[in-house]
Parts: structure tokens; sequence; C-alpha cells
């Protein structure tokens, strides 16, 4: 259970380190940015993928897949937005990604939990089959 804390904790601290650039960090040397915010945003959306895939070699819990998808949507939505001051709409459109993307989860949770049954009930119904021959084979 160690194992799969860890892992959830680094695929939510994986969505959450993109969001660093808010802390009014300054540095002395911007690695040739024109700002040091714009260098720790860089910086932590290039790190944050890195950290998700470790995290995921954990086997975290699934909820926790949300936050990345949720800051990755809401990055999206901002890139792709013409008001680059704030982020206006984009949390709500994120969120509205993040529920589709919960319910598709369940409905192909669902639909494989269904085919795992008739598979399994499929496979029982062939072992019955195969025993019968095999008794009467036997009494002939």
């Amino acid at each position: 259970m160690k194992e799969r804390s860890f892992g959830t904790i680094l695929v939510i601290l994986s969505a959450l380190i993109t969001y660093t650039d808010k802390l009014g960090i300054e540095l002395d040397y911007n690695f040739e940015y024109n700002s040091t915010t714009n260098f720790i945003y860089a910086f932590t959306t290039t790190l944050s993928p890195i950290i998700l895939a470790i995290g995921a070699n954990f086997k975290p819990l699934r909820f926790s897949y949300i936050f990345p998808i949720f800051v990755y949507s809401a990055n999206l939505f901002w890139v792709l937005s013409s008001d680059k001051d704030d982020m206006g709409y984009s949390w709500y459109y994120a969120a509205a990604v993040c529920i589709s993307f919960v319910v598709f989860i369940i409905f192909v949770d669902r639909f494989i939990k269904k085919e795992n049954y008739y598979k399994n009930k499929v496979n029982v119904l062939e072992a019955l089959l195969d025993l019968k021959i095999a008794i009467h084979k036997d009494e002939k």
C-alpha cells in the first residue's frame, strides 16, 4: 500500500507542480527566458509528465489521474484562448473534460466487467461440455 500511496502522491504532484510559477519566486538567472515566471512554467510543464510517468509505475489510485487531466486540460484551454492574462473559463472547460473523462471511464469499466462476466460464463459452459463429452466417452 505504501507503493500505491507514493505513486498517488507523485501523480498529484505532477499536476500541482505546474502552478509553482504562481508563487512569485524570482531567480537571478532565468536561462535566457524574459522572466522567472516563464522559466518556471516552461520547466515545470516539462518536468510534470516525467513525474507522472514515474508515479504511474507505482500503480497509483485511479482517482489521482483526475488532477493531471484537469490541469493539462485547463492549460490547453488557456493556451488556445485569446485572453492570456487570466485563466477565464478554462477552469470550467477543464472541469467539463474531467467529468466527461470520469463518465467515459465508468462506461468502459462496466463494459469490460460485462465482457469478462460473459467470457467467464462461456468458459464455464465450455468446461462443462468438455466434461460431459469426456463422461460419455468413458461410458462407451
